[in-house]
């Protein structure tokens, strides 16, 4: 039996009933929402409004017609950035970005000449707020992660927030790594748009995403990324103005939108408070341990308020080791699961010295993980490290 620690990177095993919910849909549905009037047609549909309604409830939006599909959290960032910004628009973000923000924000550079700030950040992944304010005055958008995928650090989102809002900068969110993973009820009144993948913290399928755009902005503003046939208003050739149908072309993933009501049904079930503690728990378990094992260097952690980690991903090197000898030992001799590299992160590597060993070993446990797991993940990187 092999223990799974790459939680960040998808999560698994997936939620009790998502397999079913996606069998069942197949076996038992399997039309096109919105397309007929056909009973089969109808059953998916509310399937994807209960998937709509779920996520809206989850992260604290009133309309859930302001809740777009997408394939991954990836697709619903280029949406958002693609859409809204224009020409010589300024754009701050901080040091340690996914490339699924900074390559769409790069390209768009070139094309629209626009300006990218970066908020200053520390090797223990903290932000310089002070920078922060005066890099937000004149600018359109602030986008940025909720928690770093390498560290497993959250940003002071209350703290950007306030600062967004006064200078009138509307902010993007990618909740790729929290939602699902910390309790964000609230996030939709915090933010203006949320960027979010189904297959980590939701314990659900790959293949769907979503972009959430909050009660109070006028999605005019917002241009679509695909046109395309949604089933409604076929009597015109140009896209329509209604939500979601505007930003919702094409077949929708409905068995992986099926697994999505599964997944979001098991989380509120469980409550998304235990599912932080427990993995908060299994952090600090391998905390502990790993300060005892001789040679083990982590990234980005420290015990300043701000860095007290969100979830249960850490990042390390093991002195004389390379990370890939380290990750491949894990797995063919402990049957231990993990990721290694740059993690689609290289500029949170850089900030973190990480960069130049190739990136790090990074754990990442999840809900379903168990403290005798980590142990016997921590008794196997003391045993690599000895050799």
């Amino acid at each position: 039996m092999r223990i799974y620690l790459d939680n960040a990177a998808t999560s698994f095993p997936k939620a009790p009933g998502v397999k079913e919910a996606v069998c069942a849909f197949m076996e038992s549905v399997g039309a096109s929402p919105g397309r007929s009037a056909h009973a089969l047609s109808i059953e998916s549909g509310r399937i994807l409004y209960q998937a709509r309604r779920g996520l809206a409830d989850l992260l604290g939006l009133e309309d859930c017609k302001r809740v777009f599909f997408t394939h991954n959290a990836t697709m619903a960032i280029n949406t958002l950035l693609q859409g809204f910004l224009r020409k010589n628009d300024v754009v701050v973000t901080t040091q340690m970005e996914h490339n699924a923000l900074m390559r769409p924000l790069n390209a768009l550079k070139e094309r629209l000449n626009l300006e990218i700030r970066q908020i200053p950040c520390t090797q223990t992944c903290e932000l310089d707020i002070k920078s922060a304010r005066e890099l937000l005055k004149g600018a359109k958008l602030l986008a940025c992660a909720h928690i770093n995928n390498v560290s497993g650090t959250m940003i002071p989102l209350e703290e950007l927030s306030t600062l967004a809002r006064s200078e009138g900068v509307a902010f993007l969110l990618d909740g790729a790594q929290s939602v699902g993973c910390v309790e964000m009820r609230g996030v939709m009144k915090q933010v203006d748009f949320l960027a979010l993948s189904a297959h980590k913290g939701l314990l659900s399928p790959m293949g769907v995403g979503a972009l959430l755009v909050s009660d109070g902005f006028a999605f005019e503003e917002l241009e679509p990324l695909i046109f395309g046939g949604t089933g409604s208003a076929s009597e015109e050739e140009i896209q329509p103005l209604f939500l979601p149908d505007r930003f919702e072309s094409g077949t929708p993933n409905m068995h992986g939108i099926a697994g999505l009501c599964a997944g979001l049904k098991w989380i509120e079930s469980k409550g998304v408070r235990e599912i932080h503690a427990h993995e908060l728990d299994l952090r600090t378990h391998l905390l502990k341990g790993l300060e005892g094992i001789k040679g083990v260097k982590l990234y980005g952690v420290a015990d300043s308020a701000q860095n007290l980690g969100a979830n249960a991903t850490l990042s390390l090197h093991i002195e004389g080791k390379s990370i890939s000898e380290v990750a491949m030992r894990l797995d063919r001799e402990f049957g231990i699961c993990v990721r290694v590299g740059l993690h689609c992160n290289p500029s949170t590597h850089k900030i973190l010295g990480s960069f130049t060993h190739g990136g790090s070993v990074r754990l990442s446990a999840g809900v379903f993980n168990t403290h005798t797991e980590i142990e016997s993940c921590l008794k196997a990187l003391s045993a690599i490290a000895k050799s």
